[in-house]
């Protein structure tokens, strides 16, 4: 957090609910950061995530990734 902050891509501030935390936001350097990184990332993590895997394994990890995509949601939502 250091680093992006320097950057000026995150500003730190407390929080004003809980002064025993801190919250970070995006400043508008850090989301113009992110808009240029992105495309990027995706090809990155496609070609070394997805691209590996024959058609029948992404449709395993699809249902695997439902399934827990489901469970944390009903967590969430209390229950």
């Amino acid at each position: 957090m250091d680093r992006f902050e320097a950057r000026d891509w995150v500003a730190r501030r407390p929080d004003p609910s809980d002064g025993r935390y801190t919250l970070a936001a995006l400043t508008d350097a850090g989301r113009q950061k992110l808009v240029e990184s992105a495309p990027e990332h995706v090809a990155q993590v496609k070609r070394l995530v997805f691209d590996p895997l024959s058609a029948a394994q992404r449709r395993h990890l699809e249902a695997a990734l439902t399934r827990i995509a489901a469970t944390v949601r009903r967590e969430l939502e209390g229950g």
